[in-house]
């Protein structure tokens, strides 16, 4: 009888010589998901969006007759300064106790959002008046519309009063009214 020896286990030597096949199996695999990777990335795409974007416009005018407009800037030369719109002199000359005058103003918003406004009066460095009159500012409006939309611009009044007890202290003597408007631009 012949007796037949079958291995169960793979010898030593199988095993060392299955290994570089192996390991080069797993290379050929791993290079193979590499490549896979690599074409799935291929698949991409992109969105774009653009939007203009501007400041708005933003213009306080002035106007002794609501017609006529300026911008009202106060201007230095040579340490004095002086301001591009002026009341004539006339509207407030020859003041006497006891007296009330009114001038009409006009402001415009030409600018292309609402201005809320801020206002003061009063007189300048150098009046030589004993007391000055009073200056009130009335009917200004607190906010402006946008250029074109009504309310866009308004008429009020530049008063000034002198008490009656006026003293004669301030005969021929003089000072100048300073109106300042600030806009501030509002959505």
């Amino acid at each position: 009888m012949t007796s037949s020896h079958i291995e169960t286990v793979p010898s030593q030597e199988r095993r060392n010589k299955r290994r570089p096949f192996i390991a080069f199996g797993l290379a050929v695999l791993a290079i193979g998901g590499i490549g896979a990777a690599a074409t799935s990335a291929a698949w991409t795409d992109n969105g774009w969006f653009s939007a203009s974007a501007s400041a708005a416009t933003f213009d306080l005018q002035v106007s002794l007759d609501g017609k006529t407009w300026s911008q009202g800037a106060a201007k230095t030369v040579d340490g004095v300064t002086t301001i591009d719109v002026k009341v004539p002199s006339t509207a407030y000359a020859n003041l006497l106790p006891g007296q009330k005058r009114d001038v009409n103003l006009w402001v415009r918003n030409d600018s292309s959002v609402a201005a809320n406004l801020t206002k003061t009066v009063g007189f300048a460095e150098g009046s030589t008046f004993a007391a000055n009159p009073s200056a009130t500012l009335s009917g200004l409006a607190e906010t402006l519309a946008p250029t074109g939309q009504t309310g866009s611009d308004d008429q009020f009044l530049l008063s000034l009063t002198t008490p009656a007890d006026w003293t004669s202290a301030n005969v021929g003597k003089s000072g100048t009214v300073v109106v300042t408007l600030t806009a501030t631009a509002t959505s």
